[in-house]
């Protein structure tokens, strides 16, 4: 096994075997035909520089520690795991001997835990599975089985299996020891802390179990008589916004997660008449999202814990009064309880996700199958653009002289075209005021303003390739756009002028290029909506829409609109708002057409 230390990790380890550990998560994952594993590097015990979350998830910092290819999964799991077994002994007693440039490091390593899918971790854990009637690996709850299969209801009087249990397997009592069978080799090392060393997996448990698991309620497989079977004809409505009603089994991870933090509050909850079942739903979602993110305060790690235990109560309500099957209790129901403890041993669950081994064995598995040299397409850019790669082109800068907003340099793509501020575009023919205004926003001279301008239907910014409305020929309808732009946030109260950034939605018109002060200044000609929130999601208001000139580095990522299919015949259609990073960036600071 190679371990990388970065240079923060190696400055603090000191001198001293053993005074700074470093400590490792380890994700295992096994398909047909590959079983793969990684390690995430934790950083050091006393090192208040250790990686952030989203650092330690990076590239760089994962590990490909072992990686066998054939015609299945291992017979003997822990024949192949033996080797990476010994290394993380010896790692763990010896340590090893990091050199740099400037010094030389000893220091110890420790893995934290590891984490996978249920049926991996069963082999890690030495359980017996989720299908036994001990079947899970943190708690001693007790499956109940109707007529097939094991269902798992979460009880207050369950216990969670102790240390000892999976350490002196042998001397353990009959009762702790249930549903183990034998002891697992991970417990012989020295950080080994119990269930919780098998770590709960977001991607496994929330995306393919509880995502699927809402789909099943919605489509009927847990019964009809409540209020979240929808009818054949809704599901095929909302199905068309991800083609799940035909082909739910080829949805992957990330599909799955897509339908249950935007489909799930967008085009499901609008359809449930019920205040108290779409509130428990909608809390599950609020809950799931705040598992997918990267940090977690307190208040929230105490809201998940809150809707999690709504949901369960109101599912064990359904099942009471005969509303329900019992096999809405799957295992992954009954885990997502566990959710809590998993956050205080080792924080945000995205932060150990398995989804970088998925990654991996993407690669690999297409690294096998191709037979050959790997042939590269280069796609050549034969229209003529304009690149901005410095401060003369009118880019906000910070304090410290670096640029505001845009990850890339911005590229506007041709055909360009000489225009001037006094034409039309879209219908729009007030260029000229709207320029003036955004001029003296920036504080910028502006008495004389030339007239000349320099236009593009396409601009490359953020690393992406953004249309505006009049560029005809595109067959996508790409130019809607989220913006965060500065406004005024005591513009109403006559107070002194406080800046903001709120963000809009809205469609580019036109890109184009003007020249002021000896500035080429990049531009946009948009036309901001009307927005509110429903459900936490951002829905356009009808027909409310303000023409605004903005600076390219306000324009921060293309948006998608859904409208919703219970408003289709309607005089007021709701029109949703979805982009890649909803619900797991940071949140939403929504401005008004006042605000402007």
């Amino acid at each position: 096994m190679a371990i990388r230390i970065s240079p923060d990790e190696c400055s603090s380890a000191k001198h001293a075997m053993n005074q700074e550990p470093l400590s490792l998560g380890a994700i295992i994952d096994m398909i047909a035909g590959l079983c793969t594993c990684n390690q995430i590097s934790f950083g050091t015990s006393g090192n208040r520089q250790n990686p952030t979350c989203m650092v330690r998830y990076e590239r760089s910092r994962m590990l490909q520690i072992a990686m066998i290819p054939g015609p299945g999964a291992p017979a003997n799991f822990w024949s192949f795991m033996e080797p990476t077994m010994k290394e993380l002994l010896v790692l763990e007693s010896e340590g090893m001997v990091v050199k740099t440039p400037n010094e030389t490091i000893c220091a110890k390593v420790h893995v934290l835990m590891v984490t996978g899918d249920i049926p991996t971790l069963a082999k890690l854990a030495c359980h017996s599975g989720h299908m036994s009637k001990d079947g899970c690996r943190i708690c001693h709850v007790v499956g109940q089985c109707p007529k097939h299969g094991q269902y798992f209801r979460t009880l207050p009087s369950t216990n969670i299996r102790t240390l000892e249990s999976f350490q002196n397997f042998s001397q353990a009592s009959a009762s702790s020891r249930k549903g183990l069978n034998g002891q697992s080799p991970l417990a012989t090392l020295k950080v080994f802390s119990g269930p919780l060393f098998f770590a709960l997996d977001e991607m496994h448990g929330l995306c393919h179990g509880i995502s699927k698991q809402i789909w099943g309620l919605v489509s009927g497989t847990y019964g009809t008589d409540h209020c979240f079977a929808l009818s054949s004809g809704v599901r095929k409505e909302i199905g068309t916004a991800m083609d799940v009603y035909k082909n739910p089994g080829s949805f992957k991870a990330v599909d799955w997660a897509d339908f249950l933090l935007f489909v799930i509050p967008m085009l499901v909850a609008e359809h449930i008449g019920d205040a108290t079942a779409q509130n428990a739903l909608l809390g599950l979602v609020q809950a799931c999202n705040l598992l997918m993110s990267w940090e977690l305060s307190a208040e929230e790690q105490t809201s998940i814990k809150s809707k999690l235990e709504i949901w369960n109560m109101y599912l064990e309500s359904l099942l009471t009064s005969g509303k329900i099957k019992i096999n809405i209790f799957t295992i992954n129901q009954h885990l997502l309880q566990h959710y809590p403890l998993m956050i205080d041993a080792y924080g945000p669950p995205r932060a150990y996700s398995a989804r970088s081994v998925e990654r991996a064995i993407g690669e690999y598995s297409r690294a096998i199958k191709k037979a050959g040299a790997t042939v590269m397409i280069i796609e050549a850019r034969t229209a003529r653009h304009l690149q901005y790669e410095d401060s003369t082109a009118g880019w906000p800068l910070t304090d410290e002289g670096e640029r505001v907003g845009a990850g890339s340099d911005i590229e506007f793509w041709g055909p360009l075209r000489n225009r001037t501020i006094r034409d039309s575009f879209e219908g729009i023919s007030c260029l000229s005021k709207l320029l003036e205004d955004f001029y003296k926003s920036k504080g910028e001279e502006c008495s004389m303003i030339e007239a000349a301008i320099q236009t593009s239907r396409k601009a490359f910014v953020n690393g992406c390739v953004i249309d505006s409305a009049l560029d005809q020929n595109c067959v996508r309808e790409a130019h809607n756009i989220r913006l965060q732009i500065q406004v005024d946030e005591n513009r109403n109260i006559n107070s002194a002028y406080s800046p903001v950034y709120k963000d809009f939605f809205g469609k580019v018109v036109v890109f184009f290029e003007h020249k002021l002060n000896n500035k080429r200044w990049p531009l946009a000609l948009v036309e901001i909506a009307a927005v509110r929130l429903v459900n936490g999601i951002p829905v356009v208001n009808n027909g409310q829409m303000k023409p605004k000139v903005v600076h390219l580095a306000d324009v921060k990522e293309l948006v998608g609109l859904v409208k919703s299919d219970a408003t289709i015949n309607t005089t007021t259609t709701t029109t949703y708002i979805v982009w890649p990073e909803l619900n797991r960036g940071p949140k939403l600071s929504l401005g008004s057409l006042a605000d402007l």
